[in-house]
């Protein structure tokens, strides 16, 4: 099942300019729609949405995170292998990785790093390193709002949360 987004969406479009697969769509304002023949299930729109308003995979709700905290690859340095593979920054649709020299490249041209303004934590690099030599942190799981009980929840949230209680009570 693809990412999904509920009815508390705020129109922002902060997903849609996170989204490496231009996935979303939407008029500002208004709420939005993921396409889910190109949603790729990264999470890159959760950690990016105001509102907690996009469900993952399996149905639970992704975590906002400051941008100082959104998840961001990392490349060991010990096993990227550097030109001659660069599976991830071809992968890449925000040039997020960049081959550099660096004190560890055992190559001419050096390894893959990343370029953190650039990069969306969307996963592709990660999928794509055949040496696992890319991670996204945090991990996906740590996504997950679940994970953040001390968190207070919106007005529109509990709201939701009221709603799905009288629905439970009612069946």
């Amino acid at each position: 099942m693809a990412y999904e987004i509920i009815e508390t969406c705020i129109g922002c479009t902060a997903c849609t300019n996170r989204c490496p697969t231009n996935a979303i769509y939407g008029d500002r304002n208004v709420i939005h729609y993921i396409d889910p023949v190109l949603c790729i299930d990264c999470g890159a729109c959760g950690a990016v949405c105001p509102v907690e308003c996009i469900l993952d995979e399996v149905g639970e709700i992704c975590r906002k995170f400051a941008k100082k905290e959104w998840p961001k690859a990392q490349v060991d340095a010990n096993l990227c292998i550097g030109s001659g593979c660069e599976l991830c920054i071809n992968i890449c649709p925000f040039e997020a990785l960049e081959l550099q020299f660096t004190e560890a490249a055992n190559d001419f041209f050096g390894q893959a790093v990343v370029i953190e303004k650039n990069c969306t934590g969307c996963r592709l690099c990660e999928d794509a390193c055949g040496w696992d030599s890319v991670h996204i942190f945090p991990e996906r799981e740590f996504l997950k709002k679940k994970h953040y009980p001390d968190d207070q929840l919106t007005p529109a949230q509990k709201k939701r949360q009221q709603k799905q209680e009288v629905a439970a009570l009612a069946t």
